[in-house]
């Protein structure tokens, strides 16, 4: 990989001349998925020591309040190469550092590991190989056992997780399929894990993300939550206008919303190029970027972006197993 990327996922494009942070966020209602409790307080104030991703907040050595409570599993995708799937993971990994929640991320984008790269020193990521069959199935395996965590060898039992992230790979969806025909993958997870699921669609203007999305829907159909990202780096809200005119769209909202899930959209926005190449460069976690004294112009930006992804992460934070409010 180059000192600075310029073909990064948030910044393909240098001729785009917006830099609007819109919000555009509808959640709707929901039941759970299924009836055995609620999200987990995934919370603690526990002071972290020289994180430079955290806040003073270290969010992955707390016990969970109740080990039976409803878990989540944040699933981040985005089939069409390029839309900002890593940017969004990376956004969501230090939304969680800074408000303490607890967390497991899986970065499975072997690729472009962007998370890892990112966060993997400051929080629980860990790689994830699902290039095969039998990589899926000790996917499946390994994600039971981080929920419940079989007694080590001293007789302790492990820790217990309650709210995993998993970055996808590009070009997932076969994928995805696989484990949802062959191994009944979000039956599964529901029933064996006790986990409710959120797919984290992230898109750009182009018609083939629409297409993907539907692609999407007709195996997972309403079994789960959606939130729709919309990369305002390819442009205003507004210019989304195949999401947004797609009455194949509009019918799938209805048909989740029916089945008591959340089907929603909200906006990611545009970091300047300058600022995303810097922490590209420099392999800085947002929080770092904040932290610099190099550039005030990074910091302007980043704590811009920053703020504004987590005002869109706010009305929906149960989506993404947020509990308490989120940190400023």
């Amino acid at each position: 990989m180059t000192t600075i990327e310029t073909a990064n996922e948030n910044n393909q494009n240098t001729n785009n001349p917006t830099e609007t942070d819109t919000s555009n966020t509808q959640p709707g209602n929901v039941t759970p998925i299924n009836p055995t409790g609620t999200l987990t307080d995934n919370t603690h104030t526990n002071p972290a020591e020289k994180n430079p991703a955290s806040t003073g907040k270290n969010g992955n050595n707390d016990k969970n309040t109740n080990p039976e409570e409803l878990r989540r599993l944040v699933m981040v995708t985005g089939d069409k190469g390029g839309v900002g799937k890593s940017t969004f993971a990376r956004g969501l990994a230090q939304t969680y550092i800074d408000s303490a929640v607890k967390f497991v991320g899986l970065d499975a984008d072997n690729s472009n590991p962007h998370l890892l790269r990112f966060y993997g020193q400051y929080s629980n990521i860990e790689p994830l190989d699902i290039s095969n069959s039998d990589k899926l199935d000790d996917f499946l395996d390994n994600l039971k056992e981080l929920v419940y965590p079989k007694p080590k060898a001293d007789g302790k039992a492990g820790e217990k997780q309650s709210l995993i992230m998993l970055e996808t790979p590009s070009q997932f969806l076969p994928t995805l399929k696989i484990l949802i025909k062959e191994m009944g993958f979000l039956g599964v997870v529901n029933n064996k894990c006790k986990m409710q699921v959120t797919i984290v669609v992230v898109m750009s203007t182009i018609i083939d993300c629409i297409n993907q999305l539907l692609e999407l829907y007709s195996f997972c159909g309403d079994n789960v939550d959606y939130v729709i990202v919309k990369n305002l780096f390819y442009g205003e809200a507004e210019q989304f206008t195949f999401y947004d005119s797609s009455k194949e769209i509009k019918e799938m909202e209805q048909q989740v919303k029916a089945k008591g899930h959340k089907f929603t959209s909200i906006n990611m926005p545009k970091l300047a190029k300058k600022s995303y190449d810097y922490l590209d460069a420099k392999n800085m976690t947002f929080r770092q970027g904040l932290e610099q004294d190099e550039y005030p112009s990074v910091f302007g930006r980043v704590l811009s972006w920053l703020n504004n992804f987590k005002g869109q992460i706010k009305p929906i934070k149960d989506l993404f197993g947020i509990k308490e409010n989120l940190s400023e």
